[in-house]
C-alpha cells in the first residue's frame, strides 16, 4: 500500500477516534483546547468501559450497542450537568478559542494553531519515515499478541479486559487491559480495514494528534498563553526521542503508547482542579472532575502503570497545595488534617505500586550503564545505548528547570526529577530489590521509564525555548532602539508621545508573524538533530523485513496471504507462533491453535506442541488433534523473533510425508504449509 490510498483509511480511524468523545465533550460543556484534547481519551473511555460492562451483563458488544451507550451517557452527563450550566453558562476553564476567525483569531489562538501544526506535522514526518509503508508490520514480540487480539475481538465480540488475556483458545480468560484492542477492534467492525493498517493509524493519531494537544493544554496550564510558551511546546512536543518515537516501535507497546498519550491532558486537568495552573480562577470544576475521572479509566484499561506514575505525581501535587496551605498561614486545623490525608494518601499508593508490580521473573531487565550515562539518557532523552544525545535539547531543559524553578509551578520541577532518578535506578543500579521496588510495574525495563519522562521534560523546555526567545526578543528590540532611535511627532510632544521604530516592530502582527517563523525555524534546525535520526533508523529495523530477527519475512507474509484459499474456514493451523506464524489469524483469518506464546493451558494443545511429529506412534496426539480441528501445520523454520522469545515447539521439528503431513505450498526455502494425513 502506498500513503496516498492510505489517506482515506487514515482520515476515517481518526473520525472514529473522535467523533464519539467529541459528543461526550458537548454534552460537558467542554470547550476550546480542552475539547480537542479530550475527544480521543474519551472516545477510549466509552469503548473500553463498555466492552467490561457489557460484557459482565452478556450484551453484544457490537457498534449498535455501543453508539447507544455513547447516547445515553451523553443525555445522563447533560442532564446531571444541568445546574452547573445555569449557574456557569460559559465556565472559565483556561482554553483557548478556537473558533470562527474573524472572532476569535487573537495572536494566542494564531500561535495555538500553529502550535499544533508544528508539533502535529513534525511527528507525522516522523513516523512516516520509520514504517515505511502505511500497512507496514511491526516485527516485534507484543505485536504477536496485539495483532490477534484486535482480531479476535472483531470475530467474537468478546472484548471485556477482564477476560481478554486468554484470546479464548487454549489458555483460560485472564485481565489484560484492553483500551488499545477496543479501539482498535471498533474501527476493524465499521471498516473491515487491515488490522495493520488500523495499528498504525491509530499510532499516528495517538501520538501526533493526542500528545501534541495534550503537552499545549498541559504547558498552558502551568505557564499560561503567552505564544512563546504555546509554540514552544508544540515545537518540543516533537523533539523527544523517547517518546512519541521510541514506544511507536518497541515492543510493540501500542496500549503503553496509548496509556502515555493520555497523560498531558490528565496532569492539566488536575493541575487546573487542584489550583495549580497559570490561571487558578475555574468556575466550574464538576466538568473537570468528571473528565478526569473518565481519562483515568481509559488511562488505567490502557495500561495501568500510566495511572500509578499520574497518581504519584499528583501526590507531588497535593504536597504542594498542602505547602501553599502552610505558607498561608491557614487554620491549624485544616493543615493536620491535610498531613494525616497526606501520609494516609502516600500509604495507600505505596500499597498499590507494591501490588501492581509485575514479578521479578518477569522483570528480567538488567541495568545496562553507569549512572553518569543513565543519567546522560535521561536529560536527553533518546533510548538505551543510544550513540547521540541531543544536547540542544539537555540545555532548553535545564534552562527551563531553572525559570520554573523561580514560578509557581516548581512543583513540575521536583516531579521530573524523581523520573529522572528512577530511571538512572533502573539503568544502572546493581541493588536489585530496591530498584524493583521502584520500577517493577514497568518490568524494570529502562525503555518504558525513558518514554515517561518527556511527559515532564517537555513543558521544561518549552520555558525555556520562551526563555530563550523572549530573551532574543528583547535584545533585538533594544539594538532597533539604538539604531534608530524614536522621533518626536511635533515641537510640543513629550516624552510620552515618542514613538520608537522598537515599539513599532514589538506592536507589528506582520513582524510577529516572521519572527515566530524564524523562531521555529532555528528551533527545528537546532533540537532535530542527529538523535533523531538514530531513533527514525532505529524504527526502520523494528518495521522492516531486514532486520536481524524479523517476525516475519517476505516469503512468510506471502504465504500467510495464501491460506484463505488453502485452508477451509472451520480449519485450525498449528505452528510456533513466535517464528511469527500466530499471524496467519490477525493478517488472514485463519484460526490458529497458539495465538501468542505462553497461551497454552489445555492439556490436548499441550500434546500437540510437543508430540505432534509422533502422530503415528504417540496414541494421545490424534485425539488432541480432532479436539481442536487442527488439520495444517505452519513451519516457518526455527528463527524466532528475538532470543527472549523462546517457545519450546521441538515436537514438531521433525515432520514430512513419512510421518503423517503432506507439503501442500511452500515459498522460499523456509515456509511451508503442511496438511495432516497421518490420523485417518
Amino acid at each position: 500500500m502506498i500513503w496516498l490510498e492510505a489517506i482515506p483509511q487514515y482520515f476515517l480511524v481518526l473520525l472514529i477516534l473522535v467523533l464519539p468523545g467529541l459528543f461526550l465533550t458537548l454534552t460537558m460543556n467542554l470547550r476550546g483546547l480542552l475539547r480537542a484534547a479530550l475527544a480521543v481519551p474519551l472516545s477510549v473511555a466509552g469503548f473500553a468501559a463498555s466492552a467490561v460492562l457489557f460484557g459482565l451483563v452478556g450484551i453484544p458488544w457490537n457498534p449498535v450497542t455501543v453508539a447507544m451507550a455513547f447516547l445515553v451517557v451523553g443525555a445522563g452527563l447533560w442532564a446531571a450537568l444541568i445546574p452547573v450550566r445555569k449557574r456557569h453558562p460559559h465556565p472559565r476553564l483556561g482554553q483557548i478559542k478556537w473558533g470562527a476567525l474573524r472572532e476569535h483569531m487573537t495572536s494566542q489562538s494564531i500561535a495555538l494553531w500553529c502550535a499544533f501544526v508544528v508539533g502535529a506535522v513534525l511527528i507525522a514526518h516522523r513516523l512516516k519515515l520509520i514504517l515505511e509503508t502505511p500497512d507496514a508490520i511491526s516485527q516485534t514480540y507484543d505485536a504477536i499478541f496485539h495483532y490477534n487480539a484486535l482480531q479476535y475481538i472483531h470475530d467474537t465480540g468478546n472484548a471485556s479486559s477482564l477476560t481478554l488475556g486468554g484470546l479464548g483458545v487454549t489458555a483460560e480468560p485472564s485481565f489484560y487491559p484492553a483500551a488499545w484492542h477496543n479501539t482498535a477492534a471498533m474501527v476493524a467492525t465499521v471498516t473491515e480495514f487491515s488490522p495493520l493498517v488500523i495499528a498504525n493509524a491509530m499510532t499516528f493519531v495517538l501520538c501526533a494528534l493526542v500528545w501534541t494537544l495534550g503537552c499545549l493544554y498541559f504547558a498552558t496550564r502551568l505557564f499560561g498563553h503567552h505564544p512563546a510558551i504555546t509554540v514552544s511546546a508544540g515545537l518540543v512536543a516533537a523533539c523527544f526521542p523517547a517518546f512519541p518515537f521510541l514506544l511507536s516501535f518497541y515492543g510493540n507497546l501500542f496500549p503503553n503508547t496509548m496509556s502515555i498519550a493520555f497523560l498531558p491532558v490528565l496532569l492539566g486537568m488536575l493541575a487546573e482542579v487542584l489550583g495549580l495552573s497559570h490561571d487558578a480562577r475555574v468556575e466550574a470544576r464538576t466538568p473537570l472532575w468528571l473528565a478526569i475521572l473518565l481519562v483515568t479509566g481509559a488511562t488505567g484499561l490502557a495500561h495501568p502503570s500510566s495511572v500509578l506514575l499520574a497518581l504519584l505525581i499528583m501526590l507531588i501535587m497535593l504536597v504542594t497545595v498542602w505547602w501553599r496551605a502552610v505558607a498561608g498561614r491557614r487554620p491549624w486545623w485544616i493543615i493536620v488534617l491535610g498531613a494525616l490525608g497526606l501520609a494516609a494518601g502516600a500509604y495507600a499508593l505505596q500499597q498499590l505500586w507494591f501490588a501492581a508490580r509485575a514479578t521479578q521473573e518477569a522483570s528480567s531487565w538488567v541495568p545496562h550503564i553507569t549512572s553518569p550515562g543513565a543519567l546522560g539518557e535521561a536529560l536527553g532523552p533518546v533510548f538505551p545505548n543510544a550513540m547521540h544525545l541531543p544536547w540542544a535539547l539537555v540545555v532548553v531543559t535545564l534552562l527551563g528547570a531553572s525559570v520554573v524553578l523561580r514560578s509557581r509551578a516548581r512543583w513540575v520541577v521536583g516531579a521530573w526529577v524523581l523520573m529522572v532518578w528512577m530511571y538512572v535506578l533502573v539503568a544502572s543500579s546493581r541493588d536489585a530489590p530496591f530498584r524493583y521496588d521502584w520500577t517493577g510495574i514497568w518490568y524494570n525495563d529502562a525503555n518504558r521509564l525513558l518514554a515517561l519522562i518527556p511527559l515532564l521534560a517537555v513543558p521544561l523546555a518549552a520555558a525555556g525555548c520562551a526563555a530563550i526567545v523572549t530573551w532574543a526578543a528583547r535584545q533585538l528590540l533594544t539594538l532597533v532602539d539604538r539604531v534608530a532611535p524614536g522621533q518626536r511627532s511635533g515641537p510640543g510632544s513629550d516624552d510620552a508621545a515618542r514613538t520608537s521604530p522598537a515599539q513599532k516592530l514589538h506592536h507589528s502582527r506582520v513582524a510577529g508573524a516572521l519572527g515566530g517563523a524564524l523562531a521555529v525555524l532555528i528551533g527545528f534546525i537546532t533540537l532535530q538533530g542527529q538523535a533523531m535520526t538514530d531513533v527514525v533508523d532505529y524504527g526502520r529495523t523494528e518495521y522492516g523485513m531486514e532486520g536481524p530477527t524479523p517476525l516475519l519475512t517476505p516469503d512468510e507474509q506471502a504465504l500467510i496471504e495464501r491460506l484463505p484459499e488453502e485452508v477451509p474456514d472451520d480449519a485450525v493451523v498449528f505452528g510456533n507462533p513466535v517464528t511469527g506464524t500466530s499471524l496467519a489469524y490477525a493478517m488472514a483469518d485463519v484460526q490458529v491453535l497458539i495465538p501468542h506464546n505462553g497461551l497454552i493451558a489445555d492439556g490436548e494443545a499441550s500434546t500437540i506442541v510437543h508430540h505432534l511429529e509422533d502422530l503415528q506412534t504417540n496414541p494421545e496426539v490424534c485425539p488432541a488433534l480432532r479436539k481442536h480441528n487442527v488439520r495444517y501445520v505452519l513451519d516457518f523454520g526455527k528463527e524466532q523473533v528475538n532470543p527472549f522469545a523462546y517457545f519450546n515447539a521441538a515436537g514438531s521439528d521433525e515432520i514430512g510425508p513419512e510421518n503423517g503431513f503432506n507439503l501442500i505450498d511452500q515459498q522460499g526455502p523456509d515456509a511451508k504449509l503442511y496438511e495432516i494425513v497421518g490420523c485417518g
